[in-house]
């Protein structure tokens, strides 16, 4: 069970992850955090001492949160296309949500922070990693069929998070990112 100071903090995490999103990361200031969790600034400076750590945090959260559901399902034998499809309509999903700009902020951050870049390369190589495990999985159950899974692995990854980032820009529609992503299953099942 999470400690009251745990709960602050994911609750730190989830005001200020709408607060990126809504305004970018280079406007975001403390005293932003603090209006959306409703806290005091000495409140806020207990758990966090910058925007800059906030935004780490939130990014650690969230690759943490992936390795462990795809962890867990490949643990539980959940077949990997079904895994892969669930990831699929998470991705869509932060395609279609168009309120969602925490993806212009993770670029953002990585262009503004240049001392931050090895930490977003480092986030980037964990994400292929873990769509690579889920690849090996399904070809080592014969789910999916055999395929460069460096290739397929980048090339998902860069096209998903192109079209989430460009999203808010060119709104694309569902049907689009469902043909797309029927493509890239050819491409794997």
């Amino acid at each position: 069970m999470p400690t009251k100071g745990e709960k602050t903090k994911l609750m730190i995490l989830a005001a200020s992850t709408k607060v990126f999103a809504e305004k970018g990361y280079s406007k975001v200031t403390m005293t932003d955090i603090c209006k959306a969790c409703d806290m005091s600034r000495g409140g806020l400076y207990r758990h966090y001492s910058s925007t800059k750590e906030i935004f780490i945090a939130i990014l650690e959260k969230d690759i943490n949160q992936n390795i462990i559901a795809v962890k867990e399902n490949i643990k539980r034998k959940v077949p990997a296309d079904v895994i892969l499809d669930y990831y699929f309509q998470h991705e869509a999903e932060a395609i279609l949500n168009v309120d969602n700009g925490i993806f212009f902020a993770i670029h953002e951050f990585a262009f503004l922070e240049h001392d931050q870049r090895e930490y977003i390369n480092n986030r980037l190589q964990m994400s292929v990693e873990l769509l690579s495990l889920l690849f090996e999985y399904g070809q080592h159950t014969k789910v999916f069929k055999a395929f460069d899974i460096e290739v397929v692995t980048t090339h998902i990854l860069y096209f998903f998070d192109s079209l989430k980032t460009l999203a808010p820009i060119f709104t694309p529609d569902k049907v689009m990112i469902e043909k797309q992503i029927s493509l890239i299953k050819e491409l794997i099942i």
